[in-house]
């Protein structure tokens, strides 16, 4: 039913629950009122607002794919969102069929180590060869689920196999940025189909739409390390109570990358994001 909102309201996002009323004869209805949200997936928009991308989500899918490129700076981005959510997530490796060598497994293998290391699945996935997909329809039975990534990491295709018989805009790869067209410019809620024909809630899965950044909820350092758990052995071992692991002496943190107890890219993505942090609270 195409339903308009009363506008007390508000601006109502995918997975929202809401009370509505139908014009049977006019197959058209009109949403009244809307439920509490348990979550709220949002990410920063212009001007400084907020803009929504889902609502009450029990799994977070971060989709990355082997091309054009897998960004361990964004996984980190949206493992953070999923921390402060308290949402489980798992790293989906799109599009595995164009990793044509061992050397490419184990490249990719090298740059997700990380995430093995502290208890973050990996599911490697394929359109094509039809890889993973029973394993990630099963993870998502009974829940509402959202993906989320990058342009271009085929968050669309996959839905397209996960659902028969549905049919998404599916954008080429653009061959000068090697970036993806905006092919889903709102976030759209589907419904999964219950799994081997039973008459049981399959779940829902949101697609949002790709972007080039994502910032999670401004927070304090403690926080920010909070949800980082590859610091958690080395944290309070610094010479300084307040160590931002940056220009102090004596940092258990620096320390711990030195040595190989954390991934250089994990380091750097958290210091990223603590100075946007920053920057964002002096403004």
């Amino acid at each position: 039913y195409r339903c308009a909102i009363r506008q007390h309201l508000g601006k109502l996002v995918a997975g929202d629950r809401v009370i509505w009323q139908t014009d049977i004869e006019k197959n058209t209805g009109v949403v009244i009122s809307a439920l509490p949200r348990t979550h709220e997936l949002s990410r920063p928009g212009f001007r400084g607002q907020t803009r929504m991308i889902a609502a009450n989500i029990d799994f977070i899918g971060i989709v990355m794919p082997v091309l054009p490129g897998i960004h361990p700076d964004m996984i980190d981005r949206y493992l953070v969102a999923a921390n402060q959510l308290g949402i489980p997530a798992i790293i989906i490796i799109n599009k595995v069929d164009l990793l044509s060598s061992e050397e490419d497994w184990e490249a990719i293998a090298c740059l997700l180590e990380p995430y093995t290391e502290f208890g973050i699945e990996l599911l490697p996935a394929s359109t094509l060869s039809k890889t993973g997909l029973d394993d990630l329809r099963a993870f998502m039975d009974g829940k509402n689920s959202v993906f989320v990534g990058p342009s271009g990491a085929g968050k669309s295709s996959l839905i397209n196999a996960l659902i028969p018989d549905l049919h998404i805009r599916v954008g080429t790869l653009s061959e000068a940025t090697g970036l993806g067209k905006h092919t889903t410019t709102n976030s759209i809620l589907y419904h999964l189909p219950p799994l081997n024909g039973s008459e049981l809630f399959g779940g829902n899965l949101i697609d949002s739409p790709g972007i080039r950044q994502f910032s999670p909820t401004p927070c304090s350092l403690n926080e920010l390390e909070s949800y980082y758990p590859d610091f958690s052995t080395y944290l309070g071992g610094c010479k300084y109570k307040n160590c931002t692991h940056s220009i102090e002496p004596n940092c258990a943190i620096k320390n711990a990358v030195e040595e190989g107890g954390i991934a250089v890219s994990r380091y750097q993505s958290f210091q990223r994001l603590l100075t946007e942090f920053k920057n964002e609270s002096e403004h």
